[in-house]
């Protein structure tokens, strides 16, 4: 292990977590225990993959992986194996537990079946298909008026429950392409989850997927959400979602922990996932992918708890040209000294060439990446 870089206040340092020539990895998790910072995603063999028809991020060959960090994120050590961890404090793809343990959820490619799972002292799971053993996992069948429920994000409001949340189909739409974010609710540490509201429809051209939720002590939840359009053709999108892959993000609130939400308003931010973290300092980040030239992972915060986005703050943490827009799914912790880690998945070379394709062929390798910045440094630019 190589000796911790010096890391100065109101400075960005970008590290390579796993990065090996020949293999895909995607869509890292970090979980932040008191003993270490773990990263936890999918690696696959790039030509088998390329060899079928079957879409990357399903991870067909995959293989979980964890990097593990004890130096606040500057050094790794990658396994296969799932390793010991303290108890934990912070999970980007889940929500810790009162007993020092997590709760995350997770969903198999036939979709049909949604299950949480609650781990402690080990964690890990891939997004679209767990491989936890099976007696950790708690199936969901409760979905409302929805057939089907598939998780991005969960936050604990302040009654104690924890939300999490999801999208699913549009009952009765004509294709399955027109979804809207769906939240379900735990009231017992994640042992058994329950429908509980859906974002409002704003439009029949377009709709909500992926969220990021972050919620105050008051009752307060504020939701951000990726839009898509993919259920009307590309030459009757908006002239902004036929670039890249990607729009402006939706954002909506709710006063009474996620029973009800507000209209959706968009933002003047474009791309997509969102990802919220509260800051020590109490101002809000956001961390998203920018999936269209130039290819970039960015980051921005609120300093009015969400009511708005000081677009001068808007930073790239990291940016790919060439580039395609494979990327990004940005998540993030804050560490004890005021350091913010965010994790995401890129390119890891020069070579990455925009094909027009998500499959992967002509594109470079992919590799797991860590920036450390802090506050300051966004502010000051």
């Amino acid at each position: 292990m190589t000796s911790k870089p010096s890391h100065r206040r109101g400075e960005k340092i970008d590290v390579t977590v796993c990065a090996p020539p020949g293999f895909f990895a995607n869509n890292p998790q970090v979980v932040r225990t008191d003993k270490e910072i773990v990263l936890a995603y999918g690696m696959q063999q790039l030509d088998k993959v390329e060899a079928i028809k079957t879409h990357q991020h399903w991870q067909p060959f995959g293989v979980l992986t964890w990097s593990i960090s004890k130096d606040g994120g500057h050094n790794w050590r990658t396994t296969d194996l799932a390793p010991t961890v303290g108890k934990v404090l912070d999970c980007s793809y889940g929500e810790p537990l009162k007993d020092g343990g997590m709760v995350t959820m997770s969903f198999p490619r036939t979709f049909l079946t949604v299950y949480a799972y609650i781990q402690k002292g080990q964690v890990g799971m891939m997004p679209y298909n767990s491989h936890l053993p099976a007696k950790k996992a708690v199936p969901l069948t409760d979905f409302g008026p929805f057939s089907c429920f598939w998780f991005h994000s969960m936050t604990r409001t302040s009654d104690g429950a924890l939300l999490a949340g999801g999208y699913a189909t549009v009952p009765g739409s004509k294709t399955s392409e027109y979804c809207t974010t769906v939240f379900l609710r735990s009231r017992d540490e994640g042992r058994s989850w329950h429908y509980f509201s859906q974002a409002p429809l704003v439009s029949k051209l377009y709709g909500f997927s992926e969220s990021g939720l972050l919620a105050d002590k008051n009752g307060r939840v504020i939701c951000l959400m990726r839009t898509d359009f993919d259920n009307i053709p590309m030459n009757k999108r908006p002239k902004e979602a036929r670039v890249g892959y990607g729009y402006f993000l939706y954002q909506m609130e709710s006063r009474d922990n996620g029973r009800t939400w507000s209209r959706p308003v968009e933002l003047p931010i474009w791309g997509h996932p969102p990802y919220l973290l509260r800051l020590k300092s109490g101002s809000i980040l956001l961390v998203y992918g920018h999936r269209r030239p130039p290819y970039s992972v960015r980051a921005i915060l609120s300093r009015d708890n969400g009511k708005s986005w000081d677009l001068k703050t808007m930073r790239t943490l990291r940016g790919w040209n060439p580039g395609a827009y494979d990327l990004g799914y940005p998540q993030a912790t804050q560490l004890k000294d005021g350091t913010i880690l965010c994790t995401y998945y890129g390119y890891s070379s020069s070579l990455a060439v925009d094909t027009g394709k998500l499959q992967p062929r002509g594109i470079a390798p992919t590799g797991i990446f860590v920036s450390l910045f802090d506050e300051e440094w966004m502010v000051k630019g």
